[in-house]
């Protein structure tokens, strides 16, 4: 059996590895960046990251991105914000997981509109947001707590969403500047 690799393909296949790599260091890095904004709820830029890393890789490497940084945390290395291990993982934050999971098959706009990027941003974090919270409102069996929790996420999913847009809407302009 003869694997046919042409030069675009390895030159594609070299860039997504290496944004990969980055991405994967970005988001650990990213959800130990803690805010403090006086709510129960951690401000990190886990989710900023996510949707910058789902923007710029195909899917398949948003797939294997998010199930590696999960398998991390599983496997009990400190890349979550809090907590590590399995246990841990099936507790509280299923949900968000399961949404970073399911976000990673949101269509990339194919404009690079800005505010078809902001719109890709905000689908991101309510998939999470939606999930992370339902789930926490199954798991702690108050209503009340996941509904709570959704209110204190929703002004940092908008902050994250427009910094995220804003920053893909940068990098697209500068980037067609030097083609």
């Amino acid at each position: 059996m003869q694997i046919n690799i042409n030069k675009t393909s390895f030159k594609d296949f070299k860039k997504h590895s290496i944004l990969w790599g980055a991405f994967l260091f970005l988001l650990i890095a990213g959800a130990k960046v803690d805010f403090d904004i006086r709510g129960n709820v951690s401000f990190t830029l886990q989710t900023l990251v996510l949707g910058l890393a789902y923007y710029f890789l195909p899917r398949n490497w948003r797939l294997s991105l998010i199930l590696m940084y999960l398998l991390l945390g599983i496997l009990g290395f400190s890349v979550f914000n809090s907590g590590s291990g399995w246990s841990y993982f099936i507790s509280w934050p299923l949900g968000f997981f399961i949404g970073f999971i399911v976000s990673t098959f949101l269509k990339t706009p194919k404009q690079s509109n800005y505010w078809r990027i902001l719109g890709y941003f905000l689908w991101l974090h309510a998939i999470i947001v939606v999930l992370g919270t339902t789930w926490l409102a199954y798991y702690t069996n108050l209503q009340q707590k996941g509904i709570e929790t959704a209110m204190e996420l929703l002004p940092g999913a908008l902050i994250k969403s427009g910094i995220g847009a804003m920053l893909v809407w940068v990098w697209i302009k500068l980037d067609g500047r030097f083609k």
